[in-house]
């Protein structure tokens, strides 16, 4: 009775933590090769950035970050950018695709529980 108990528990958890995870607002931002700053798509300069990002993280938002090139030098705009994001201690996940759809299966597999035994 108590390892279908504690394995019901563990599911139950998981579940909740997933959904609580996927319900995170997200801001995806790009920083382009010639510096410009993409927030959600729109373009947008890094003083009007900073009161967005400390709002987001009230509200309990991560950052989707997105940077093209990265063999290259990440230039002052990008490096300002990772500046604010420290500064404000915004959760802040690095995307390899620029679409972020590296990110969203990550999200989707966070709700799949397939074997509910910690590992």
């Amino acid at each position: 009775m108590i390892p279908r108990f504690a394995a019901a528990v563990l599911v139950v958890v998981a579940l909740t933590a997933g959904q609580a995870f996927a319900a995170r607002p997200v801001l995806k931002i790009s920083v382009l090769m010639s510096g410009v700053v993409l927030v959600n798509g729109e373009r947008t300069m890094l003083p009007l950035l900073e009161p967005e990002l400390v709002a987001h993280k009230a509200r309990g938002g991560e950052v989707w970050y997105f940077r093209e090139s990265t063999s290259e030098y990440p230039g002052r705009n990008a490096l300002t950018l990772f500046g604010l994001l420290i500064k404000h201690r915004v959760p802040t996940s690095l995307a390899e695709r620029a679409d972020f759809s590296d990110l969203d299966e990550r999200d989707a597999s966070a709700l799949t529980v397939s074997d509910p035994q910690p590992r």
